[in-house]
């Protein structure tokens, strides 16, 4: 569309008069030619004059042509149509979501054909060329949007569209591409199915190799008629395992099939064999039900050689607590339970959990038998007024037949706390007496005692202790001395006198250590060195106080996420202790992937003694194992591994229903929008006003359009030429 705009640079009167004055002189120029010549000639003569002023006319009025230009077709829309087992689900009366994302991807067409192209892919067929003859169509949405992201240019393409009832899991930091994404969930609210359908299943992450473990879940039933269950009162739900390939049935358990909500519990052994091991839980299908893809939710467990497992009970949050739940949170073989109290009758317990550990939620246990599920216990500081006779006793039974207990320091502490005279106090390593105990705060010289250089607990502590100058605690409990058989590890510097800063004895089988400050957390503030000693003191007290073997004594690993997807870099970093010369120690580590080996390089942290990282990147959905091996010289310090499952654990339909909340996310991030099935007008409606968004609206005046003005002008001037040598005027 063209629209012609006029532009006055004069006063109108201006420019009347400088019209006015061009006619005069054409019409002088009339009456001198007419006097010689015949109306013919003078017409022919004056005819150029004319078509000049005419021009000048024109460039003084400066003629703008407004153009509004379509955009060009060199942009296209992407469709991307879920094509999973899940959406032959026929969750409307009429079609099924397949279908229906089929009608809704040529719909669009129709309507945006005029402006924009379209096109349509079917994931994972289409866009990873995965097509099989598999009766279970898995689609890995995550995997998807990496190769999107990867292969398609937003040059290409204006935005995508994806229509899908949404992944069986949430996908955490998707790898997203540069163009708009859309997303439109097909599916209907569960409210009008009839459906039984396995819930979350929970499960430990990490059990120990050959330990018990519990496996509890949900069956839901949904109907819309009890004419679905009348026919089949129970159903059966039953554990299986993958072993080797094949489904092996652990236990199974009946439940009625008309109640909207049933709990089911297995008990069952861990193999022999450390790994990540699959199981599943599986319903009966009943006929007639929506789809049989939701009764199957499959599931995985981390099986270890040995599982450090440490209970943290404290009255009262503080920054000891936040400091030494982090370090042994660092540690892949430490499993740590915290236990803490958040009013007079209520605890709150985080962390691992263990069957059997229910009575933690009462608070501190009054059992042996439920201490016994921890290796070492970690005690804070509060009043012994706190304990209860049989918690005094639990504890007491607990160390005398092995068990490792943590006593740490503060104002209510040892004999600041009374403790003396309680049936626990033969477990500290040093003499309590209310009255002479103390808690000191100001700065105190941190020394190592001779005997203590040795010992595995204080070793790489000492080591960096000795290479400083100046290490100090803020506060001490200051005790009697020492009972026959406890070690001091650390010593502090009271008044002239050397007080245990940290002891340790036996108890019974057991062991018992006491930490008389409770500034101790400071070390990982004060510098990158002290934070290391701390971080080792604290692992290493986890691992010899319960005399542990397996696992990581030198080698620390923390990766930067939980969990991976398709097509993200996991970044690990790696702290071996120990104070090695340069270039003596040495790292190998490589990741396996379908019995195939890639070496991983890794590299040392600048500034950063002993720590190295290693970057990995996850091309797509599978169970990665990474191998690493210290090594001093040609002799192996330790060796780990770790396997990872990247991508959805879940089977394909564990959750028909449509989790508009990951949608939403998902194409919010994407630089899009979401709507619902019912609401594809609005997004063709957007699309559409974002296409047209992009018309061009151009103003162009005359005499500069493609020079036009200039040929005319020059024409003139040739015809005037013309006709003047014709009359033998030149």
């Amino acid at each position: 569309m063209e629209v012609l705009r006029w532009q006055n640079h004069l006063h109108p009167v201006l420019a009347a008069a400088m019209i006015l004055l061009l006619a005069v002189w054409l019409i002088v120029l009339y009456r001198r030619q007419r006097t010689n010549r015949s109306l013919k000639q003078t017409l022919l003569l004056l005819a150029p004059k004319i078509l000049i002023v005419l021009l000048l006319v024109l460039a003084y009025f400066d003629p703008v042509r407004s153009v509004i230009q379509r955009p060009k077709r060199d942009k296209k829309i992407l469709v991307l149509v879920d094509s999973s087992s899940s959406m032959d689900c026929e969750d409307d009366a009429s079609m099924s979501r397949v279908e229906r994302a089929e009608k809704l991807s040529k719909h669009l067409n129709q309507e945006l054909r005029s402006v924009i192209d379209v096109e349509t892919l079917y994931f994972d067929d289409d866009v990873r060329d995965n097509k099989n003859n598999d009766p279970i169509r898995s689609t890995d949405l995550g995997k998807c949007l990496v190769t999107i992201a990867d292969k398609a240019k937003s040059s290409d393409y204006f935005s995508a569209v994806v229509l899908t009832d949404g992944g069986d899991e949430v996908i955490q930091n998707p790898k997203l591409s540069d163009m708009p994404l859309y997303v439109t969930s097909v599916g209907r609210d569960p409210d009008s199915w009839n459906d039984l359908a396995v819930a979350q299943v929970d499960a430990p992450a990490i059990v120990e190799q050959s330990g018990a473990f519990e496996v509890s879940t949900d069956i839901l039933a949904r109907f819309t008629s009890r004419d679905f269950v009348l026919n089949v009162p129970m159903v059966r739900v039953q554990l299986e395992a993958d072993r080797q390939g094949e489904w092996q049935v652990i236990e199974s358990k009946y439940v009625q099939s008309d109640a909207s909500k049933s709990r089911v519990k297995f008990s069952l052994k861990a193999p022999s064999e450390p790994g990540l091991k699959t199981y599943r839980v599986q319903v009966e299908n009943i006929e007639g039900e929506l789809s049989p893809l939701n009764n199957v939710r499959q599931f995985n467990v981390d099986v270890r050689t040995d599982t450090l497992h440490v209970l943290f009970f404290a009255q009262e949050l503080g920054w000891d607590f936040s400091m030494i739940r982090k370090e042994l949170a660092r540690d892949p073989s430490v499993e740590l339970t915290s236990l803490f109290r958040v009013s007079a009758q209520r605890f709150v317990v985080q962390g691992s959990r263990q069957k059997g550990d229910e009575q933690l939620e009462a608070g501190f246990p009054a059992s042996k038998e439920v201490l016994d599920l921890f290796k070492c216990v970690i005690v804070g500081s509060f009043g012994a007024s706190q304990w209860t006779e049989e918690q005094f006793k639990a504890l007491l039974d607990y160390v005398r037949d092995g068990g490792a207990v943590v006593f740490l320091g503060g104002e209510s502490s040892f004999g600041s706390g009374g403790y003396d005279r309680t049936a626990i106090e033969p477990l500290f390593p040093w003499r309590l007496s209310g009255a002479q105990s103390t808690f000191q705060i100001g700065q105190f010289a941190v020394s190592v005692p001779a005997m203590a250089l040795s010992n595995s607990i204080v070793e790489e502590t000492a080591k960096i202790i000795s290479s400083l100058d100046s290490v100090t605690v803020e506060s001490v409990n200051v005790e009697g001395p020492l009972k026959s058989g406890a070690v001091a590890l650390l010593e502090a510097s009271v008044s002239g006198r050397s007080v245990p800063l940290v002891a340790i004895q036996r108890y019974g089988q057991g062991q018992v250590m006491a930490v008389a400050t409770n500034t101790l957390w400071k070390w990982c503030r004060a510098s990158e060195e002290l934070s290391e000693a701390y971080g080792a003191f604290w692992r290493q007290t986890a691992k010899n106080m319960t005399d542990w073997e397996e696992g990581q004594r030198f080698i620390a690993v923390k990766w930067d996420q939980e969990k991976y997807n398709p097509g993200e870099d996991a970044l690990a970093t790696i702290s071996v202790a120990g104070r090695h010369d340069t270039g003596q120690l040495r790292l190998k580590a490589q990741m396996n992937l379908d019995g195939q080996a890639t070496p991983i390089s890794v590299e040392p942290v600048m500034g950063r003694t002993n720590t190295f990282t290693a970057k990995l990147n996850f091309s797509r959905s599978a169970q990665y194992l990474f191998e690493l091996d210290a090594l001093e010289g040609d002799q192996v310090l330790e060796s780990y591994e770790k396997t990872i499952l990247v991508g959805t654990g879940l089977n394909e339909g564990a959750n028909l229903e449509v989790d508009h909340a990951f949608l939403n996310s998902l194409a919010a991030q994407a630089g899009g929008r979401y709507f619902r099935e019912g609401e594809f007008e609005n997004l063709i409606g957007t699309l559409r006003s974002r296409i047209l968004g992009r018309v061009v609206s151009m103003e162009i005046p005359l005499i500069e359009d493609k020079c036009i003005y200039i040929f005319i002008f020059i024409g003139i001037l040739i015809l005037e030429w013309i006709v003047r040598r014709r009359m033998n005027l030149l």
